[in-house]
C-alpha cells in the first residue's frame, strides 16, 4: 500500500512549520529556500536512482532481491518530489508574473532586551525544566507505539541532539532577539510535535506494529524537529542575552538549564509511577511554560495577572481531575471505545470495548479480551496436557483472569503466577467458582526469580510476548532455559511461544527460531514445536506428545478448542 494522502500531508505540514519559522524569523527566507531546494534534490535523486535499477532488473532480467524495497521508496519519495516540486514552482511565480519587485527586508532594528541576573536565571532553569519533561515524556510515548525495543531510545536521542543544534546553529545568524516573542514560541512547539506524533502513526503505522529501524528514523526525527530546534534556538538565545547584559559565562547558563532538566526528571519519575498520566503532564507542562511566559513578559496590568492565574489554576485542576488520554488513546487506537488509560512505570495499560467485547492493551498493543477461547486453551493445555498430574505450576506474565480457569481443569495445589507490572494484577480477583488454591502472585522480574527461588514446580509456561527487545530476548537464552530447568522436577514440562503461527515463514523467521528452537534443544532432551494460532515450543526431559485431542479425552478435560 502506498500512502499518497499521508505522504503528501507530510509535506505540506512540514513545508507549513517550516514556513513559520521563517515568519518568526528564526532563519531568512533564502535559507527556506535553499532546505527545500535540498530536499527536492535528494527527492529527485533518490527517485531517479529507484527507477534505474527497477528499469535494470526488467530489462536485463537482474536478480535484484532488494528492488522490492526499492519500488516502495520509489513510489513515496516521487510523492513528496511531487508536492515539493509544487513548492519550488510557487516560489517562481514572481518570475512569470512579475508581481514581487522587491525582497524582504527583515527587520534589523530590534535591541536585546535586559534582564536582570534573576530572570535570566528563572528563565534558563525554565527552560532546561520544559525541554526535559518534553523530552521524557516523548520518549515514553515513542517506545510504547513503536514496539519498546531499546534501539529506538537510541534513535530518540540521537534525533534529539540533531535538532537541537539545528536550532542552535540557526540562533547563530538569526536576527530574532525578542526574548518574549522567542519563549512564547518555545512554550507552544510542544503541541506541534505532539500533533506530528499522531498524525504520522495514525497515517503510517498501524495499531501493534512494531516499525522497521528506517521507518522510526525517520518517524522520531520528523516529531521531534519542531521542539528541537526551538529548544536549541532558545537556549543559544538565552545564552546571548546572558553573556551581553549579565556577564553570564556559557558554562554557568548550562549549569542552571541542567539543574531544571535534573528537576524534571524527579518530578517525572515520581508523577509517572501512578499518580499522573502521560498526556496529562504534557499538556501541565505546556501550561506551565506559556503561564511563565505571559506572567513574566507579556501581562504587566495586577489585575490581568490575576486573572490569568485564576485562569490557569482552573486549567490545570481540569486536566488533573479529568482524564484527557482516554481521547489521545482513542485517536492512537482507533475503532475502539476506550474505558479506562492508566500510566505505570512499566508501561501503559488502556481498557477499551469493541462492538461490546472488553479488551486491554498493554503499550498500545492487544494483551486480552473476552473471548480469546483459542488463544487461552493453547497457551495453557499444549503444555499442562503433557504432565502425568501437574500440581506445582508457574505461569509468567499472560493473563490470570483467562488462564486460571483453564489450569484449574488439573489437579493444581500451588500456582505462581509472575507479573512484573502490578497494575495488572492490582484489580484482579479471584472468581468465585474456582477451588481453593495456594495462589501467589509475583511482582518481580521473572528471570531472576527463576533463578533465585527454592522450590521445584511441574510446568512452567512462559507468557512473555515474542523476543523483540532485549529485555524480552533474555527469556529465549540458553541461560533461561537451563535456570528453568533447574527449578522442574524430573519429566518437568516447559513452553514458549516466540512468534505467530504463520503458514509461512520467512528467512529472518526461520533464522530467529531456530536459535530459539536450537537453544532449547541444548538443554531438554526433547522439543516440540506446534503450529496453533501461535508457534509453541514444548520442551522437556520426557517423552513428549501432540496429539491433544487424545490426551485431552484420557484426562476427560472439558475444552472449547484444545478438545476432540
Amino acid at each position: 500500500m502506498y500512502h499518497v494522502t499521508g505522504t503528501g500531508l507530510t509535506a505540506v505540514l512540514l513545508y507549513i512549520i517550516s514556513y513559520l519559522f521563517y515568519r518568526i524569523n528564526y532563519f531568512s527566507f533564502q535559507f527556506h529556500k535553499r532546505f527545500w531546494n535540498a530536499i527536492l534534490a535528494l527527492a529527485f535523486l533518490f527517485t531517479a536512482a529507484a527507477g534505474i535499477f527497477m528499469a535494470l532488473q526488467i530489462s536485463y532480467k537482474w536478480d535484484l532481491p532488494f528492488v522490492k524495497t526499492i519500488l516502495k521508496w520509489h513510489v513515496e519519495f516521487g510523492i513528496g518530489l511531487a508536492f515539493t516540486g509544487i513548492f519550488h514552482f510557487i516560489w517562481h511565480l514572481s518570475y512569470f508574473r512579475k508581481i514581487f519587485e522587491r525582497a524582504q527586508n527583515i527587520d534589523q532594528s530590534q535591541e536585546i532586551q535586559p534582564l536582570t541576573s534573576s530572570e535570566i536565571r528563572l528563565n534558563l532553569f525554565i527552560i532546561g525544566l520544559v525541554s526535559s519533561s518534553v523530552q521524557l515524556l516523548l520518549l515514553r510515548e515513542m517506545l510504547n507505539i513503536s514496539g519498546g525495543y531499546e534501539l529506538v531510545t537510541g534513535i530518540f536521542l540521537g534525533s534529539w541532539l540533531i535538532g537541537s543544534s539545528i536550532g542552535a546553529t540557526l540562533a547563530g545568524s538569526s536576527k530574532l532577539i525578542d526574548i518574549k516573542k522567542i519563549n512564547l514560541i518555545f512554550s507552544l512547539t510542544p503541541v506541534f510535535s505532539i500533533a506530528m506524533m499522531f498524525f504520522l502513526a495514525r497515517m503510517f503505522l498501524n495499531t501493534g506494529e512494531t516499525p522497521s529501524f528506517l521507518v522510526n528514523l525517520v518517524y522520531t526525527f520528523l516529531v521531534l524537529l519542531p521542539f528541537c530546534i526551538t529548544s536549541g534556538f532558545t537556549f543559544v538565545k538565552l545564552i546571548s542575552v546572558a553573556r551581553s547584559g549579565n556577564d553570564f559565562t556559557p558554562g554557568k547558563s548550562f549549569s542552571i538549564e541542567t539543574v531544571g532538566g535534573v528537576v524534571s526528571g524527579i518530578l517525572i519519575s515520581f508523577l509517572t509511577s501512578g499518580i499522573l498520566n502521560a498526556y496529562q503532564l504534557l499538556l501541565l507542562t505546556i501550561i506551565l511554560s506559556v503561564s511563565y511566559v505571559l506572567l513574566h513578559y507579556y501581562l504587566v496590568n495586577p489585575g490581568f495577572k490575576l486573572a490569568a492565574r485564576i485562569v490557569i489554576f482552573i486549567l490545570a485542576t481540569f486536566l488533573i481531575l479529568t482524564s484527557p488520554d482516554l481521547l489521545f488513546r482513542k485517536i492512537l487506537i482507533p475503532g475502539i471505545t476506550v474505558t479506562h488509560s492508566e500510566d505505570t512505570p512499566y508501561g501503559n495499560i488502556t481498557y477499551g470495548v469493541y462492538h461490546g467485547e472488553k479488551s486491554t492493551y498493554y503499550n498500545q498493543r492487544l494483551l486480552t479480551y473476552d473471548f480469546d477461547v483459542v488463544e487461552r486453551e493453547e497457551n495453557i493445555h499444549y503444555a499442562m496436557l503433557q504432565s502425568a498430574s501437574p500440581e506445582k505450576v508457574v505461569l509468567i506474565s499472560g493473563t490470570l483472569k483467562t488462564q486460571l480457569p483453564e489450569i484449574m481443569k488439573y489437579p493444581v495445589k500451588e500456582i505462581i503466577y509472575i507479573e512484573r507490572d502490578p497494575a495488572l494484577t492490582k484489580n484482579w480477583t479471584e472468581p468465585a467458582d474456582i477451588p481453593a488454591v495456594k495462589l501467589s502472585v509475583i511482582n518481580s522480574d521473572a528471570f531472576r526469580y527463576i533463578r533465585r527461588a527454592n522450590g521445584l514446580v511441574d510446568v512452567v509456561i512462559l507468557s512473555v510476548p515474542p523476543p523483540s527487545t532485549l529485555q524480552l530476548n533474555r527469556y529465549y537464552t540458553t541461560e533461561f532455559f537451563r535456570a528453568v530447568k533447574g527449578k522442574l522436577n524430573e519429566g518437568g514440562i516447559f513452553m514458549c511461544s516466540p512468534g505467530p503461527g504463520n503458514d509461512y515463514f520467512n528467512k529472518e523467521s526461520v533464522n530467529l527460531y531456530s536459535s530459539i528452537y536450537n537453544s532449547l534443544s541444548s538443554v531438554f532432551s526433547n522439543v516440540k514445536p506446534v503450529m496453533g494460532n501461535k508457534l509453541y515450543f514444548i520442551a522437556s526431559d520426557k517423552e513428549l506428545s501432540v496429539s491433544f485431542c487424545v490426551l485431552t479425552e484420557m484426562k476427560k478435560i472439558s475444552n472449547v478448542y484444545v478438545s476432540p
